[in-house]
């Protein structure tokens, strides 16, 4: 029942004619572990609780979080529209059914004062660092580094941004004689 009376809720809060003003309010008031300086907009489904919210951010309409392992939002972020939040996925399985039954998955962190654009999709145990921008709609299937920009499907780095400087590569291998 308890899942049931979540569902009801977040319907709810989700909706547009619950004004941003009293939808942040109330949903500390629920229990949910957002900062009263971040906004959250209509349209927002949340399928638990799960998740902590940092001061100053801004979340566009249609942002989805599937609720199985948690969510971490630090302080300064923007999350654009349609953004998804995945934490849950499936093992791949023998060719009679290759989505085996029981989900495993990660949580998802997202680093202070990244950007993430609209149409984006972050998938389990990924970890968006500090500074980054995720262009619209990347599918972010591995952790970033700091202050990069990530683009495509799977995303992949674009450039380091404010003179950020990737780490260093290892040599190549010398040609066998």
């Amino acid at each position: 029942m308890g899942n049931f009376i979540h569902r009801v809720t977040d319907a709810l809060l989700r909706s547009e004619y619950l004004p941003v003003g009293a939808r942040m309010p109330l949903m500390r008031r629920l229990g949910y572990d957002i900062h009263p300086s971040a906004c959250l907009w209509a349209g927002a489904n949340l399928r638990s609780k799960s998740l902590t919210i940092g001061p100053d951010v801004f979340i566009n309409v249609g942002f989805f979080f599937d609720g199985f392992q948690k969510l971490e939002i630090a302080g300064n972020v923007r999350i654009g529209q349609f953004v998804r939040v995945i934490t849950a996925t499936h093992e791949i399985g023998p060719p009679g059914q290759r989505c085996t039954i029981e989900a495993i998955g990660g949580p998802v962190r997202i680093g202070k004062g990244s950007w993430i654009g609209c149409n984006v999709t972050l998938l389990p145990n990924v970890t968006v660092a500090e500074g980054c921008v995720i262009a619209a709609g990347a599918v972010v299937t591995r952790s970033t580094l700091p202050n990069g920009l990530y683009a495509g499907v799977p995303a992949r780095l674009v450039r380091m941004l404010d003179g950020a400087v990737p780490p260093a590569m290892p040599a190549p291998l010398a040609p066998a004689c």
